[in-house]
């Protein structure tokens, strides 16, 4: 009424809470609701009552109208509307009640207990719905709705075998349910799939078994046998951070199953994490003291780490065969775990490469991607050893591993692989002249005090007095070959020519920034920046002070 403060309804809370159910089950529309017909849609696989009489709601002007006393069927309406509400942990509440009301009032339904199996089903727990079903066929042993539902709580439960069973008794009843025959159809091709995927665990065909359990999933969520076959597979396959998720899952629920702390360590042996799978492993042998496969797998995985840390020991105190020679022992105790053996080999790459055997080097970064091809550590490695090889086919490859790591690496890497990729481009145009460091017959990784020793020892051997007593071509030969050397020595043998000269630049461009000609290595008789006066120096200094050949 205009002007008058509005009416506070002051409810009890039994009032209030029937007055909401009430109101909840009015605004429903009534095709919503499952009756007794065979409608199976799980989302509104429940009983009840046809119509709803608003009649029946109380005035809500009056405050001392009752709560409507409750009865199994509206405990029953209480828990479809909760259902429709997709409130399952209240849907079966109500129900419960329900059914322990009508148990005490001596009129127990079958229907209770088939809308509480509906609710046990959306909420997974599928043994509790098979449950319900029994009780329901106790109550009513005709009812083939009952066998349907339990066929599908049966089936989804990871039981195909008693779900066609129970669908096949309830096709006695109803022998034209094209619903149910679908689901025995399905049950039984789930079982077939089921007893396929086993046989291929047992003949360690983990991805066959893989394939079968994604078609199984479609149908049935598992149980314990189906998680302990799947964490098995995944693990096997190699995925193993999808493997050790479903273990932690499964920790929770059940942490003795058979195998499960087993297979948790595997994943973390393989997931490299060595120390905790030994932990795991320990303790799955203390539940299983008799089997000897667990003592087996722990001796192997400490002989490993410490074949590897051996190796990790020598290599750092520079006795690199020894290393080599650790690491070879290790990689031959588990040909299976894939990204551990990628690193030995890495490893061991590395350590030809400090002994300069960059063939080799090539050979185990190669070995390394066989078993992760995307190991960006091994990419880089092996084309840094081709680029010292340095022949044309070398560099190519080189070139494709720099671009490959620069796609996978971040965006900080950028710059520092266009500079590698620049550089190595550059060697390749110069691949078809010549090498300064071929004519010192010096590795592109010399220290300077390689170079200059090297250095000598080839001015040694071409210097023109040497070849005083030859033919004039061979006297030329050397003379140019000498000059080559000199120049060759003059750019290596300076930090900054030839950190440019490594980068790509060419050898004609370095005493000139802006990559101007010229230079100071024909500004002296061809002599490659020594003059005649020194070179007759070191001549002498290192023929024993002979002044000549």
């Amino acid at each position: 009424e205009k002007g008058k403060a509005p009416l506070k309804l002051k409810l009890d809370r039994g009032k209030e809470s029937a007055v909401q159910n009430l109101i909840k089950m009015a605004s429903f529309a009534e095709e919503d609701f499952e009756d007794d017909s065979d409608d199976e849609d799980d989302e509104n696989d429940y009983e009840t009552d046809e119509d709803s009489d608003d009649d029946e709601m109380p005035d809500l002007d009056d405050e001392s109208a009752p709560a409507p006393p409750e009865t199994p069927e509206t405990l029953k309406e209480q828990g479809n509307a909760c259902y429709k509400a997709k409130n399952y942990v209240s849907a079966v509440a109500a129900y419960t009640r329900a059914i322990n009301l009508a148990a005490q009032l001596g009129k127990p339904e079958a229907t209770y207990f088939l809308n509480r199996a509906s609710a046990h089903m959306m909420r997974l727990s599928y043994k509790e719905a098979a449950a319900d079903c029994d009780r329901a066929l106790e109550f009513d042993s005709s009812n083939a709705k009952a066998l349907f539902r339990k066929g599908k709580a049966l089936l989804a439960g990871g039981h195909p075998q008693e779900a066609a069973a129970a669908i096949t008794l309830g096709l006695v009843r109803e022998p034209g349910n094209a619903s149910a025959l679908k689901d025995r159809g399905d049950a039984e091709t789930v079982g077939k799939r089921l007893q396929l995927a086993r046989q291929c665990l047992l003949e360690k065909k983990y991805v066959q078994v893989w394939k079968q359990i994604q078609e199984i999933e479609k149908f049935m969520s598992g149980g314990q046998d189906m998680t302990m076959m799947k964490i098995e597979a995944l693990c096997c396959i190699g995925r193993h951070s999808e493997a050790y998720a479903l273990t932690t899952a499964m920790m929770r629920t059940n942490a003795r199953a058979p195998g499960l702390l087993f297979w948790r360590s595997k994943c973390l042996y393989y997931m490299d994490q060595v120390a905790p799978a030994i932990k795991h492993l320990q303790e799955a042998m203390r539940n299983d003291p008799d089997n000897s496969s667990y003592r087996t797998e722990i001796k192997k995985w400490r002989s490993m780490e410490a074949q590897k840390e051996a190796g990790n020991l020598a290599f750092k105190q520079g006795r690199m065969d020894e290393a080599i020679d650790k690491w070879t022992e290790c990689l031959g105790m588990d040909p299976s775990h894939r990204s551990y053996n990628a690193k030995l080999y890495l490893n061991r790459g590395t350590a030809h490469s400090k002994m300069r055997r960059h063939e080799n080097c090539v050979e185990d970064c190669t070995k390394a991607l066989e078993l992760d091809d995307k190991y960006l550590k091994a990419l880089n490695k092996r084309a840094e050893a081709l680029r010292v090889l340095g022949e044309k086919e070398h560099l190519e490859r080189a070139l494709r591993d720099l671009q490959a790591a620069m796609e996978l690496d971040g965006e900080e890497k950028q710059r520092e692989y266009k500079q590698k990729i620049r550089a190595t481009q550059a060697e390749l145009k110069r691949a078809g002249r010549e090498d300064l460091y071929k004519l010192l017959g010096a590795p592109k990784d010399a220290s300077e005090d390689e170079l200059k020793k090297l250095y000598k020892k080839a001015a040694l051997k071409w210097h023109p007095d040497r070849w005083a007593a030859k033919t004039d071509a061979e006297k030329e030969t050397a003379n140019a070959t000498f000059q080559k050397i000199n120049r060759a020595f003059e750019i290596l043998g300076d930090k900054q020519k030839r950190a440019r000269y490594d980068a790509g630049a060419d050898a004609d461009d370095l005493d000139d920034p802006s990559g101007g000609g010229g230079g100071g290595g024909h500004s002296h008789g061809g002599f490659g920046g020594m003059s005649p006066e020194m070179m007759h120096m070191f001549m002498r200094q290192h023929m024993g002070g002979r002044g000549g050949f």
